[in-house]
């Protein structure tokens, strides 16, 4: 962790945190550590001015495009993080009276990396991040922190809100050294497997598989037998944020849940993290799934996690869900395709890459009055796409449904018109997913609680219905 926001952390937290670490094992019971929380301002500034210096010497072990890299890199995060933590080894510690530590006195040290790697896991899990500084002279450190000369330095630890999260450490995203194979660090000895360095031709018996799957719009009964054989025999399943909880109950007990949820216009994972996420897992020949909402091939970035996939010679396959748009169909009892309305059914996205209505929007054909067209997120743009197709032709008068939530227990209905659907779907600020249905053959709708089919002229006027 090397980027984080100057924001302070209480000290309350970093008490609890650090009464945590301090419960972790240790060699005959040791409690080896000693924790120095540094608040001084010239202290710190001093730390900094030694990693610097040490910095540039290290950079001499390094040439061509390797020390370009090295010299790019952003190696700590002293210009934000709001807690310096220096910890060291008390190699003259009595408690534990030297067991286990006379034969292998560097079990002290190793304790004490034991208590860093719990402080660790507990600041992620409390929503910090955190640094281990080596790039410093530990004797100056120590002289500078007037450590006991039998205190032996460990690290310099940087604690602090991240500015941004990710799945993949940052040094292998800017290609410094990636991740490789559990295989190259495990062997079995006594059986017919591998030593260590297993064979390229090990590694690939062992690789893992990717699956992408549809969970559908919401509702578990809609899942397919397949995915739910997926779900049942993973060992991670990777899920977006829209994904609908009862769904994720169905994953086998004791597999990794991963979330990864993208939400448009929030704070999310980044897709490039995500499909390094699949790829490292699979690596380590797990069986994977990547679970989508609805259907993964539908508005779901599959293609670039098939891509990713391929290149990295990871088997992946693809299990179809059902689509939020037939979801909605099925509850309001419509026929999409309706032979007297619709001769063509279409599938349009609301907004580009960067969150914008898409520039290359076929206007012609959203106006044409014999098409179906479902508009899948279009929360933010609606009133553009509205207005920009009554502009190329379309009637404003013409049926448009939005659904949220579209199958589950809270979803919502709103029959409405092309010309209104924007300003009423606006004002009532569902939550969850949401598409719009455009075309004449949504006359024919009807909630799914209704007690009498009814068409659609007659509920122009965008009453919200629960369904």
């Amino acid at each position: 962790m090397r980027r984080f926001k100057s924001d302070p952390v209480p000290d309350a937290l970093i008490d609890r945190l650090l009464r945590l670490a301090d419960l972790s094992p240790s060699v005959g019971n040791s409690q080896p550590w000693r924790i120095v929380n540094i608040k001084d301002s010239a202290v710190r500034a001093a730390v900094v001015e030694n990693f610097e210096s040490q910095r540039r010497k290290s950079a001499e072990a390094y040439s061509d495009e390797r020390a370009n890299l090295y010299n790019k890199l952003k190696l700590a995060g002293f210009d934000a993080a709001p807690v310096h933590l220096a910890v060291f080894c008390d190699h003259d510690a009595a408690q534990g009276h030297g067991l286990g530590r006379q034969t292998m006195p560097e079990t002290l040290e190793s304790s004490c990396a034991c208590m860093v790697t719990t402080l660790w896991l507990a600041a992620r899990e409390a929503g910090l991040g955190m640094g281990w500084v080596s790039i410093v002279d530990p004797a100056i450190i120590s002289a500078m922190l007037g450590a006991p000369a039998h205190w032996k330095f460990i690290g310099y630890l940087l604690l602090g809100w991240p500015e941004e999260e990710h799945l993949d450490p940052e040094l292998e995203r800017l290609g410094w050294q990636p991740r490789t194979p559990f295989e190259t660090r495990y062997s079995e000895l006594g059986s017919s497997a591998s030593a260590v360095g297993a064979s390229e031709s090990g590694q690939r018996a062992k690789m893992g598989t990717v699956t992408l799957v549809g969970a559908g719009p919401g509702d578990p009964d809609l899942l397919t037998v397949k995915a739910l054989r997926a779900l049942q025999s993973a060992d991670a399943v990777l899920f977006d944020d829209l994904v609908a909880k009862p769904i994720l109950a169905c994953v086998r007990p004791g597999a990794q849940l991963i979330d990864v949820g993208k939400r448009g216009y929030r704070k999310s994972c980044k897709q490039p993290d995500i499909n390094a996420e699949i790829i490292r897992l699979a690596r380590e020949g797990l069986s994977v799934v990547r679970l989508k909402s609805g259907d993964p091939l539908i508005f779901g970035r599959a293609g670039e996690e098939i891509s990713a996939c391929q290149e990295a010679g990871v088997p992946i396959s693809v299990v179809a869900g059902v689509t939020s748009a037939q979801g909605a169909a099925a509850g309001l009892k419509v026929a999409l395709t309706h032979r007297d309305y619709a001769r063509r059914l279409q599938f349009i996205t609301a907004h580009d890459r960067r969150g914008h209505l898409p520039a290359d929007i076929d206007w012609a054909s959203v106006a044409d009055v014999a098409a179906t067209t479902v508009v899948y997120m279009p929360k933010r743009t609606l009133s553009e796409l509205t207005e920009a197709a009554i502009s190329h032709g379309l009637d404003p008068n013409t049926p448009a449904i939005a659904v949220a939530n579209a199958t589950r227990p809270d979803e919502q209905v709103f029959l409405s018109s092309v010309g209104k659907i924007a300003a009423e779907l606006d004002a009532a600020h569902p939550d969850g997913p949401v598409l719009v249905m455009i075309g004449e053959a949504l006359r024919h709708a009807t909630t799914a609680d209704a007690k009498e089919a009814s068409t659609l002229a007659s509920a122009i006027g965008g009453l919200p219905i629960a369904s």
